[in-house]
């Protein structure tokens, strides 16, 4: 039990001994100096009896509760910011009553919260509104009309807005936050599309920022059936997550139901756009993409208004569209700026690219290894001569091949951009040359490989054309198993897969199979004049389909 403090005990020393001597003075000096630690220690478990019983009465999730006492919030406000050298505290009289400014440093505007909040607040008529005001609203409105500002009772989203750029401001007396929209932080500026250019067309990409990219969204369309949700995912993180579709044109409950798959991602950090779309795909095993990537606004906002919702990820200059299908991925937005004719044969260029970079190398060794036969006999002859100046079997070629091709891919995707075109050029050439000179592979295999490298960067999404590298080696392991029965069971086991694969309850190639929707075919397969286009894509199950008015 420890001693309690008496106020006898905190006489001097000298009235309490008037002949003291020296051992008698420096006993009775620690036994005043252990009183007070005594009491220190008292004062410290008090406050932190204190803190366990703000924290208590605190609503779930929340750290504490705001009070009228400033000087309590700001104990609670630096326990929760303890460590982070990057945040400011500023505390400042209002005529007699004493205010206080936390915002992080670098990442507001100083000019902004000088003029739309300081200055106001220590002009004398703002000093007396200060002192004698308790109505926040009306307080702000009458002080501080330039800034974006909020009130706000919640300690949690209090410390989310601080440490997303906004200023805090808390008056002595008031149990509530003002939110000050101050922002003003580092961001790359707009700039073109790295993976998706069109020769003809808006040059225009998202950036990582996703208030910009919203903006990008906007400036094209003056539709205000065209709805922005925000919400923070990540439990840590807090990243925004915008959700964007047209209320008059969605499929009824699609919307809902992408809310609800983002709404239940529940873990501590989002840092890019992949990983969202990685919690709301039905099958994340499958090599295909069931979520379109988009860097472009136009194409954004085209996607909006066939029905489809858009998912924008702060921190990612990539926009999430679904449902995503086929024969969406194989659509390109420079189709859209050429003439039909030609972007039909595009298209139909593309669908053929697809078929090659899946399965030719596979062909080739069923055909070399099975079925020599079904060459013209000249052809059958010369491959045969070439494959004897080879130690390897047509499949060890065809893996050697495509393992080199990967890694001089990888190699060239992470060199300098100066320096990448003129490596890819002259590596290529001379891997290939000094592997058919040395005798490793044949050159009609060095062919067939090149053929299909380059028959999948013809895809219009990268990760379309990811899916397609994936798939060779199995369909090579098949070939050289059963010949041409395994090329035909890989292209069945293909089929069932992307038959079975389900975007947001759309069928990744019903549009392409299901002979009920033949009508979008018009711009699926082929792309016929936007005038002969009068109804939206069948499939997607807008509600209302006409977009051209008779």
């Amino acid at each position: 039990m420890k001693r309690k403090c008496s106020c006898r005990q905190w006489q001097k020393i000298s009235a309490a001994i008037p002949a003291a001597n020296r051992d008698t003075a420096l006993s009775r000096l620690k036994e005043l100096q252990n009183l007070l630690s005594e009491c220190s220690e008292i004062s410290g478990e008090i406050g932190q009896v204190r803190d366990q019983l703000r924290q208590a009465d605190a609503p779930p999730g929340e750290p504490f509760r705001f009070t009228t006492a400033l000087a309590e919030n700001e104990h609670f406000l630096q326990t929760v910011f303890q460590d982070c050298a990057d945040v400011i505290y500023r505390s400042f009289l209002a005529g007699s009553r004493r205010a206080l400014l936390v915002y992080v440093e670098n990442m507001i505007d100083k000019e902004l919260i000088n003029r739309a909040v300081m200055n106001p607040l220590m002009t004398p008529e703002g000093q007396a509104e200060a002192v004698r005001s308790i109505d926040l609203p009306a307080l702000l409105n009458r002080l501080v009309p330039s800034a974006a500002l909020s009130v706000e009772s919640s300690v949690q989203a209090v410390i989310t807005a601080v440490m997303s750029g906004k200023a805090l401001l808390m008056l002595d007396g008031i149990n509530e936050a003002i939110l000050v929209g101050v922002e003003k932080y580092v961001k790359r500026s707009v700039s073109e599309p790295i993976t998706q250019e069109v020769v003809r067309g808006p040059h225009d990409a998202f950036t990582e920022t996703i208030k910009d990219n919203i903006v990008l969204v906007r400036r094209r369309t003056r539709d205000a059936d065209i709805k922005i949700k925000i919400i923070a995912v990540g439990r840590r993180t807090r990243t925004e997550v915008a959700l964007i579709y047209d209320a008059y044109l969605v499929k009824p409950g699609l919307a809902e139901e992408v809310e609800r798959r983002i709404r239940n991602i529940q873990v501590d950090k989002i840092i890019n756009s992949a990983a969202v779309e990685e919690f709301i795909v039905d099958r994340p095993w499958s090599p295909f993409p069931q979520v379109q990537s988009i860097e472009r606004p136009d194409a954004l906002v085209a996607a909006l208004y066939e029905g489809r919702v858009a998912i924008l990820v702060d921190n990612t200059p990539y926009a999430l569209v679904v449902p995503c299908t086929y024969n969406l991925i194989m659509q390109s937005a420079e189709d859209y700026t050429n003439p039909p004719l030609v972007a039909s044969l595009v298209r139909l260029t593309r669908h053929f690219s697809a078929f090659v970079a899946i399965y030719l190398p596979a062909v080739y060794v069923a055909i070399v290894s099975f079925h020599p036969g079904m060459l013209p006999t000249t052809l059958a002859i010369s491959i045969a001569e070439l494959r004897s100046r080879t130690p390897f079997p047509s499949f060890l070629e065809a893996v050697l091949m495509e393992l080199i091709l990967e890694v001089f891919q990888e190699a060239v995707v992470r060199l300098p951009r100066q320096i990448a075109g003129a490596a890819s050029i002259v590596g290529g050439f001379v891997i290939g040359n000094t592997i058919v000179q040395a005798g490793l592979v044949n050159p009609l295999l060095v062919v067939v490989i090149a053929a299909t490298a380059i028959a999948s960067y013809s895809m219009p999404s990268f990760t379309f054309s990811l899916a397609l590298r994936s798939i060779r080696v199995p369909m090579l392991v098949l070939s050289s198993i059963l010949g041409l029965y395994g090329v035909m069971l890989g292209i069945l086991i293909v089929t069932i897969h992307m038959c079975s694969l389900r975007s947001f309850g759309e069928s990744y190639v019903g549009g392409l199979l299901d002979i009920a929707l033949i009508g979008d075919w018009k711009d699926s397969l082929v792309r016929v004049p936007v005038r002969q286009l009068p109804a939206r894509p069948k499939q997607l199950g807008a509600q209302e389909r006409r977009r051209i008015e008779e």
